[in-house]
Protein backbone atom coordinates (compact mmCIF):
# COMPACT_ATOMS: atom_id res chain seq x y z
CA UNK A 1 0.00 0.00 0.00
CA UNK A 2 2.95 2.61 -0.80
CA UNK A 3 1.62 5.91 -1.60
CA UNK A 4 0.09 7.14 1.19
CA UNK A 5 1.00 10.28 3.50
CA UNK A 6 1.58 9.56 6.83
CA UNK A 7 2.26 11.12 9.78
CA UNK A 8 4.06 10.08 12.71
CA UNK A 9 4.60 12.04 16.29
CA UNK A 10 7.60 11.63 18.41
CA UNK A 11 9.27 10.76 15.05
CA UNK A 12 13.04 12.35 15.86
CA UNK A 13 14.13 9.20 17.94
CA UNK A 14 13.55 5.73 18.71
CA UNK A 15 9.74 4.05 18.06
CA UNK A 16 8.66 7.14 15.93
CA UNK A 17 11.47 7.83 14.08
CA UNK A 18 11.88 3.54 13.37
CA UNK A 19 8.12 3.72 12.19
CA UNK A 20 8.82 6.84 9.68
CA UNK A 21 11.86 4.84 8.35
CA UNK A 22 9.81 1.86 8.02
CA UNK A 23 7.05 3.67 6.05
CA UNK A 24 9.05 6.00 4.23
CA UNK A 25 11.43 2.69 3.13
CA UNK A 26 8.49 1.43 1.46
CA UNK A 27 7.39 3.79 -0.35
CA UNK A 28 5.36 6.24 1.75
CA UNK A 29 5.81 9.81 1.94
CA UNK A 30 5.84 11.23 5.61
CA UNK A 31 6.12 14.06 7.88
CA UNK A 32 7.52 13.43 10.98
CA UNK A 33 6.56 15.53 14.02
CA UNK A 34 8.76 16.18 16.77
CA UNK A 35 9.63 18.85 19.01
CA UNK A 36 13.39 19.71 18.53
CA UNK A 37 13.83 20.35 14.74
CA UNK A 38 17.85 19.51 14.62
CA UNK A 39 17.03 16.34 16.13
CA UNK A 40 14.70 15.60 13.72
CA UNK A 41 16.89 16.67 10.43
CA UNK A 42 19.13 14.16 12.06
CA UNK A 43 17.17 11.83 12.03
CA UNK A 44 16.15 12.27 8.35
CA UNK A 45 19.51 12.36 6.99
CA UNK A 46 19.81 9.00 8.48
CA UNK A 47 17.28 7.72 5.93
CA UNK A 48 19.08 7.45 3.35
CA UNK A 49 17.29 7.47 -0.11
CA UNK A 50 13.99 7.41 1.93
CA UNK A 51 15.29 10.70 3.19
CA UNK A 52 13.59 12.52 0.13
CA UNK A 53 10.10 11.13 1.20
CA UNK A 54 10.58 12.91 3.96
CA UNK A 55 8.89 16.38 6.00
CA UNK A 56 9.82 17.89 9.23
CA UNK A 57 7.86 19.53 11.17
CA UNK A 58 8.05 20.91 14.70
CA UNK A 59 5.09 20.19 16.87
CA UNK A 60 4.83 19.61 20.59
CA UNK A 61 2.15 17.66 20.51
CA UNK A 62 0.62 18.51 24.05
CA UNK A 63 0.80 22.04 23.34
CA UNK A 64 -2.75 22.79 21.57
CA UNK A 65 -1.31 26.01 20.17
CA UNK A 66 1.01 23.82 18.11
CA UNK A 67 -1.52 20.84 16.68
CA UNK A 68 -4.61 23.03 15.51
Amino acid sequence: MAGRIILVTGASQGIGAATARAFADQGDRVVLAARDPATLAAAIAGFGPAATRCFASRCDVSDPGSVD
